[in-house]
């Protein structure tokens, strides 16, 4: 696309025109020289007018009131809240009508027979003889009897068997073949 060359240019295509110029410069390969160095920096310059704008004028009154929305779900159900206090006893019903009266008597009945005429006689009056009873526990066990004497003190016997080989035990006696030989360790 050209560049175009103007001297009232949009100041929303400023930038886009710079960066263009820029390309084709650096498609070209075309450095320029490097321009002077600029001079200190300039004096302040005025103030500037406030920066806040004037206030807007007031808008419009408020728009209409919009139409209500849906039903919001129920609710979850709250726990079951205490049991109430019991209610007080009523009060006693009235007396029932009292009963009737005592009834009539019934007449006498018959008198009874003649005492009856008198049983045989029972059998023996001893009953037979009960078991034998049980036997009674054993009673606990007598004390010890004294010692007896001690008896006459036997005769002691040594009797020494020696063995029939070589013990190689010095001073040791063993039966070498008959004959006591005492050995030499």
């Amino acid at each position: 696309m050209p560049i175009l060359s103007s001297t009232n240019y949009d100041a929303n295509k400023v930038g886009p025109v710079l960066e263009e110029v820029t390309a084709g410069i650096a498609a070209a390969g075309v450095t320029g020289p490097t321009g002077p160095a600029g001079g200190a920096t300039g004096a302040p310059g005025p103030r500037g007018a406030s920066m806040t704008g004037p206030t807007g004028a007031t808008g419009l009154n408020t728009g209409p009131m919009g139409g209500f929305g849906p039903q919001g779900a129920a609710g979850v159900t709250g726990p079951t809240g205490p049991t109430g206090l019991a209610g007080q006893a009523g009060s006693a019903g009235p007396a029932g009508p009292a009963g009737t009266a005592q009834g009539i008597l019934g007449p006498t009945g018959p008198t009874g027979a003649a005492t009856g005429a008198t049983g045989p006689l029972g059998a023996s009056p001893t009953g037979p003889t009960g078991p034998a009873g049980i036997t009674g526990l054993q009673g606990p066990p007598a004390a010890l009897g004294a010692t007896g004497p001690t008896g006459p003190t036997g005769t002691v016997v040594s009797l020494f068997i020696a063995p029939t080989s070589d013990p190689h035990v010095s001073g040791r006696v063993w039966n070498n073949n008959g004959v006591p030989t005492i050995s030499a360790g």
